[in-house]
């Protein structure tokens, strides 16, 4: 019933904004994010059980949105691709974790530490993956990702830095993210932690 009532509620956001986001709008972009954010939200954090998670999740889908921004105008209804694109990336999540926990199970011994340990190795793991992902970027699109993810800076400010234009910044992010999110991936680990996703995104 939850999910009847989205899906209704879903179909109110004017077709015309992923028209415009087809066109690279940013502020499109930007009230998809936050009007589907809102809904979606509290049914991935129903399925993982953890709003992190959850966050992490969304995080990914918007990601993917902003990706495939161009095939707005192909799909019939994109605030239904978009639903079906959160409920199968929880979906693919539900799965890694259920390989991941079995894997735990069947090579660590049953102690009171063990869960608290094994969180910490797969974050420091997890961490290590990104850090190798960064150093293979090509130059200026590691210093343009460094700038923004480590120091904080805006895409304006990043770009009157190095003397580029916003655009140019925000399509060396955009291919920074998609080329750690496939690093991770190709390593078993589907999802780039929130931090480092959506931040200074919109700036």
């Amino acid at each position: 019933m939850q999910g009847f009532h989205l899906m209704k509620d879903i179909q109110h956001i004017s077709s015309d904004l992923f028209a415009r986001l087809a066109q690279d709008d940013e502020e499109a972009f930007t009230q998809i994010v936050h009007f589907f954010y809102k809904k979606m939200l509290p049914v991935a954090i129903s399925l993982v059980r953890s709003e992190t998670i959850a966050r992490d999740i969304m995080q990914d889908v918007f990601l993917k949105l902003w990706l495939n921004r161009a095939l707005m105008t192909t799909i019939e209804n994109p605030a239904a691709w978009l639903h079906v694109v959160v409920s199968n990336t929880t979906s693919n999540y539900i799965r890694a974790q259920l390989r991941y926990d079995l894997r735990v199970k069947n090579s660590m011994a049953d102690t009171p530490d063990t869960a608290e340990i094994w969180t910490d190795v797969d974050a420091r793991f997890t961490q290590s993956l990104i850090d190798e992902a960064i150093g293979e970027l090509p130059a200026k699109r590691k210093l343009i990702f460094l700038l923004s993810r480590r120091e904080g800076l805006s895409r304006k400010e990043i770009a009157t830095r190095l003397s580029i234009s916003e655009n140019t910044v925000r399509n060396q992010l955009t291919d920074a993210l998609q080329f750690i999110q496939e690093h991770l991936k190709s390593k078993g680990v589907f999802f780039i932690p929130s931090m480092i996703l959506l931040q200074n995104w919109l700036q």
